[in-house]
């Protein structure tokens, strides 16, 4: 049997429901928004949710792919493969998941306004790839980066090739005793998202390669 990775690769999560589809916020715990506040973080793209027509216009956009993909899911059926990988659980909480989609919740200080800008796929390279872990036996919960060689567009996700000498880099520590929880999120593409949650009471939402990988990331963080 082949060995479980010791690293997983994972980063801010972001919306799938039309009206906050790839868009992720940052909030305090009063649902301020307080991405500004974030110490050494780079510009990012405003946050905000779409409108009637914004949300027309994702729903159209995903029968029309749908219809160009069936094709693929046909043949990848046919071969023995998932037909397609996005399946997505039920929702669990529309205050947090359709009316805004809030990656990160912290008060002044708290744990979760830590993390790494490194994590949001709008603020880094393409080609960087972030992987949580670990270490033992410290006991530390710890994200790392990496350049990928992977050659491509900026629409390829999560690297496919290897990593680029040197560029391997740690971004942020934490005690495991920290984290009191971890609660997958159905309400994802693959049911890849979930919850993480520090003892301060801050949270984020991160997600990973698939809904194995997620109750992996959860099995090594809780144990």
């Amino acid at each position: 049997m082949d060995e479980e990775p010791k690293r997983h690769r994972v980063e801010f999560a972001s919306g799938t429901a039309a009206s906050v589809e790839k868009r992720r916020s940052f909030r305090d715990h009063e649902r301020n928004d307080i991405e500004p506040d974030l110490p050494g973080w780079p510009p990012g793209q405003p946050f905000a949710v779409r409108g009637f027509f914004g949300k027309v216009g994702r729903h159209v956009l995903t029968v029309v792919t749908g219809l160009l993909m069936l094709p693929l899911y046909i043949l990848a059926s046919a071969l023995g493969s998932p037909a397609s990988p996005d399946k997505r659980g039920k929702l669990e909480e529309r205050e947090n998941e359709v009316d805004d989609f809030p990656v990160m919740w912290a008060g002044v200080g708290e744990t979760a306004r830590t993390l790494p800008w490194q994590l949001d796929p709008s603020r880094r390279s393409w080609r960087t790839v972030t992987e949580i872990e670990l270490t033992e036996p410290e006991g530390l919960v710890r994200i790392t980066s990496y350049e990928d060689t992977a050659r491509g567009s900026r629409f390829l996700e999560w690297g496919g090739g290897k990593k680029v000498p040197g560029s391997e880099a740690v971004l942020w520590t934490l005690p495991r005793k920290e984290v009191v929880g971890v609660e997958l999120k159905r309400f994802s593409m693959a049911e890849s998202d979930f919850k993480i949650s520090f003892r301060d009471g801050s949270w984020a939402r991160l997600t990973t390669t698939s809904s194995e990988g997620a109750l992996r990331i959860a099995a090594l963080l809780c144990a």
